[in-house]
């Protein structure tokens, strides 16, 4: 079965005419209903919507499944009446610690000038059996894609490259990949330096010396310091870069095998309010401007 919010994005769209005027009913983004709509247009094998000057017009297939959509709605509504008290919703995120001081919680304002009814918590955990504990509502996880008792929904890829100070990189005279190889190169436990050296056509191996941790924001902090070179995600390190604390070196970057996705529990889809979160987690996702750009 289709989602509770795709059959309201259907219905909204169809009353309105208009994506955009679904969304601002409904409190999401264009993007989002049109990711809705692309959604049911695939499970169905047709085409729901036709342009017809600024009217987003059913097409004649659409109008049968609207039929069914709104009796099931109406019907649902009659039973689960609007929440009375609004100021109430609340919305648990699992997240891993790194991910939330790096990225995430720099970008929330966004989302709660969106929705500033909704109350945000934030649980960060490393250990990866705990991003679904009791009374979280939606996790993001970085990883293959493939947990146990779990769906997941993927968000976006991820991007390496080395990162340092500009101080370092002017004292260092790090002109080329081959450069590196007089430099202090910090490690992560979990990511290691080859694909990239690598791909960036060095002979250089792995480094098995120097300073090693096992969280990226370490990782970045060390290189913000001045400590040597990070191989860094791109968006653990981009608000760094853009604030100068931070440069990007050479033009080179290799993608993860790793991605990001939003995870919740097997045999459950999420809520209204979570679904609002994972279609705003996927617009920021596609952004590649930090938290100041708006």
């Amino acid at each position: 079965m289709p989602s509770l919010q795709s059959l309201q994005a259907l219905d909204a769209a169809a009353r309105h005419g208009s994506y955009t005027a679904a969304a601002g009913e409904l409190g999401l983004t264009h993007g989002a209903i049109s990711h809705r709509i692309r959604e049911l247009e695939h499970r169905l094998q047709m085409r729901l919507f036709e342009r017809k000057g600024r009217i987003m017009q059913p097409t004649r297939e659409a109008m049968s499944v609207l039929a069914v959509a709104r009796q099931a709605l109406m019907t649902l509504q009659s039973v689960f009446p609007a929440d009375a008290d609004p100021q109430r919703a609340r919305l648990v995120v699992g997240v891993h610690p790194a991910l939330a001081s790096r990225w995430l919680v720099p970008r929330l304002p966004r989302f709660e000038s969106r929705f500033p009814e909704v109350g945000i918590e934030i649980r960060s955990t490393a250990e990866l059996g705990d991003f679904l504990a009791p009374g979280v509502d939606v996790a993001i996880r970085y990883g293959g894609g493939r947990w146990p008792d779990v769906q997941a929904e993927l968000l976006a890829d991820e991007a390496l490259f080395p990162v340092c100070t500009a101080r370092y990189a002017e004292r260092m005279a790090l002109e080329t990949p081959a450069d590196l190889a007089r430099c202090r190169l910090l490690r992560h436990a979990w990511q290691p330096w080859l694909p990239w050296l690598q791909a960036a056509g060095t002979s250089l191996p792995e480094p098995d010396r120097g300073l090693l941790v096992s969280d990226a924001s370490m990782l970045i902090a060390a290189a913000t310091a001045g400590a040597g070179v990070a191989l860094s995600k791109r968006r653990y390190a981009q608000d760094a870069i853009a604030e100068g604390q931070l440069v990007r070196l050479f033009d080179i970057a290799v993608t993860d095998t790793n991605s990001y996705y939003a995870i919740w529990r097997s045999g459950t889809r999420p809520d209204a309010l979570a679904a609002s979160f994972i279609d705003w987690l996927r617009e920021e996702f596609a952004d590649p401007a930090g938290p100041a750009s708006t």
